[in-house]
This record gives structure tokens, C-alpha cells and sequence, in this order.
């Protein structure tokens, strides 16, 4: 039943994508592409868990290019509605020009942040675009008896520590339960409009600089019991003596595993014009492995033999990735944390 469901929202969400002009929505006037803007196949995948019907009330947060929303109000159809919050005003502005020319009558633009308030109704399905610390309440509470939530989250306190999750409301607003988890980032949801997108808002320890104005920032659980220039040397050491070395295959993989092991030291930084990396960190240095296997050292220190211990583990429970993980939520403050175990 489930294979051939999601064999019908397939091909629904193809048909609807079809329909819609991209570029009219995320190339702006010069060529450049919208920064707030998400790539059609990840648009596309997440809209396929999100189990969309003719008539279903959306409620979308983070509006961007309006690309998704158009998405969206070809889904629900005529019989159905769609409200997308933004948290700036210039992009709920252009998108209700961009969407009311596509013939989008059942989109409704609202300017806010959509983390703590949206428009009240009783939404069938939810989907967010941008990353919050927690699931919100104002997402569930809204929610009606047998939604669908798809959103982005943090699996762990550091910055980049993400994937996507898709979960189900009960009966009750306390009754909600997590069935997948997916790989996917986005930016994080602040409560003002933003445009330094290389920084993240949400679990970064220390950041700086390089000569050549490149961006590094480092991430870890065990600095926050320091003083704040821990972490500046900690950076200092990773521009002046970082060094590359071969990693994994399958270093994906092996991130989603230490976000769901989270053991000690686990550490996630970004390095310069060489991306960012997940891997361990103590104040002597750090051992990295990118997003391509690539592995940066930096430092004298035990770092690089722990993430090979690290990795030893992961091998020896069968290269467990993102699609393996079980999601766990616990009630958190005015919220739903969203964890990840090794099943």
C-alpha cells in the first residue's frame, strides 16, 4: 500500500512540477538565481513525503521564490488552498506578483515568522523550507487529526547537524509520531529577514575570518564549557596548519551515523573555500571528514584516531545512512526535538 501510494504522489507532484515555470520564479532580472531558493529535485522529493491530495489546506513556511508554492496550489487544485508564510517582505511581495500572473488564486502570502505564528486553520498537510531548532506547537496545534509535517530539523545542537523529517498528528496535539527521516539542509528559520547565508544562525561555537576573507566556524558540544578564545585557537590552528588526507567512501553515510551516535567530541565546521566537514574536535585539534570523503586534519591531537574509531563502528554496523536511522521526538519547551537512532 505504502509503495503504491507514494508511486500515485510521485507522479502527481511530476505532473505539478511540469506545470510550473522555474525560472520565471528564481532567476531574477540579470540572470542571477534567488538565494532563497531550492533546487526543483529537492523541492520534488519532499513534496512526494508530504502526501498531498486535490482540496487539502497547506500551510507553507518559508516562501522564498514562490516556486513551491505554485507547486503547491497545483496539488491541492481549485478545491484546495495554500497559506505560505515568510519572515521578508520583499519575497512575499514578489511572490504574490509572481503567483497571482501564474493564475494562483488559491495561494494565500503572509508576512511573518512562521515559526510562532501562522494564519489560523486546521492545515492538512504543513511543510517547511526553512530549519527550526524544534518542531514548533503552532505547527501541530494547527495541524488537523491525521496531518502530515514535513520539515526540516536538527538532530543535534550544532550548526549543519540536519535532516529532513516527516511526521503524523494524532488524534490529540500531544498525539504526533515521526515515521522518516531524509537527508536535506536548509536555512535556518530566524526571526528577522536575513542575508548571510554562509553563517549559520543556530549552534555555531566560534567563527572567523581567513586572510583571504574566507568563513570558518566550528561547532562542538565540549567548547561550550570553555571560554569563547578555546575556540578561537582552535579555528586559528585549523587555517594555519589544516592538512587534507583521504577519507571514506560513503562519507554521507557516515555523517547521518554520528549525528544519530552523537559521541563525544562530535564536531561539525566549515573550512574556508573547502566547504564543511562532521568529525571530532578536542582543544589540541581536529579531524574532519567532508561531504566527499576528504579528510582535513588539523593540530596535534587524539581527533583523527577517535574518528577513525568512529568510522571502525559505523563499518561494523553496516554503513547505516540517513534511510536507516529511526527518528525519536521528545517534548521539549514549546516543542518537539527531533533525534536519531541506530536501529
Amino acid at each position: 500500500m505504502t509503495q503504491a501510494w507514494d508511486a500515485i504522489a510521485g507522479e502527481a507532484v511530476r505532473r505539478a512540477l511540469a506545470c510550473v515555470d522555474g525560472p520565471a520564479y528564481t532567476v531574477l532580472p540579470g540572470g542571477a538565481r534567488l538565494p532563497q531558493t531550492s533546487a526543483p529535485a529537492v523541492v520534488g522529493g519532499m513534496l512526494e513525503r508530504l502526501e498531498v491530495e486535490p482540496g487539502h489546506r497547506v500551510l507553507e513556511i518559508g516562501t522564498g521564490s514562490g516556486f513551491s508554492a505554485a507547486v503547491l496550489s497545483r496539488l491541492v487544485g481549485p478545491g484546495g488552498h495554500v497559506t505560505s508564510v515568510d519572515i521578508d517582505a520583499r519575497l512575499t511581495g514578489r511572490a504574490a506578483r509572481l503567483l497571482a500572473d501564474d493564475g494562483c488564486r488559491n495561494v494565500r502570502l503572509v508576512t511573518g515568522d512562521g515559526t510562532r505564528w501562522a494564519p489560523e486553520s486546521r492545515y492538512d498537510r504543513v511543510i517547511a523550507w526553512v530549519t527550526p531548532v524544534r518542531v514548533p506547537d503552532v505547527w501541530v496545534r494547527q495541524a488537523a487529526p491525521g496531518a502530515v509535517i514535513v520539515t526540516p530539523v536538527h538532530l543535534a545542537p550544532l550548526a549543519r547537524a540536519m535532516a529532513v523529517v516527516r511526521l503524523r498528528r494524532g488524534a490529540g496535539p500531544d498525539r504526533l509520531a515521526a515515521d522518516l527521516l531524509m537527508p536535506g539542509g536548509f536555512a535556518e528559520a530566524r526571526p528577522e529577514p536575513h542575508d548571510q547565508w554562509p553563517v549559520p544562525s543556530y549552534g555555531v561555537d566560534a567563527l572567523t575570518r581567513d586572510a583571504a576573507g574566507r568563513m570558518w566556524w566550528v561547532a562542538a558540544e565540549w567548547l561550550r564549557a570553555h571560554e569563547p578564545a578555546v575556540g578561537m585557537r582552535l579555528l586559528e590552528l585549523m587555517i594555519t596548519d589544516g592538512r587534507g588526507g583521504t577519507g571514506w567512501l560513503g562519507a554521507v553515510d557516515l555523517h547521518a551515523y554520528l549525528m544519530a551516535a552523537r559521541p563525544e567530541g562530535l564536531t561539525t565546521a566549515a573550512l574556508g573555500d573547502q566547504g564543511w566537514g562532521v568529525g571530532c574536535s578536542d582543544p589540541g585539534g581536529v579531524a574532519l571528514a567532508g561531504l566527499s570523503g576528504d579528510l582535513f586534519v588539523a593540530g596535534a591531537s587524539a581527533a583523527a584516531e577517535r574518528l577513525d574509531g568512529w568510522a571502525l563502528e559505523w563499518r561494523e554496523r553496516g554503513r547505516p545512512g540517513m534511510a536507516d536511522l529511526v527518528p525519536r521526538l521528545h517534548r521539549r519547551g514549546s516543542g518537539w526535538d527531533v533525534r536519531a537512532a541506530v536501529p
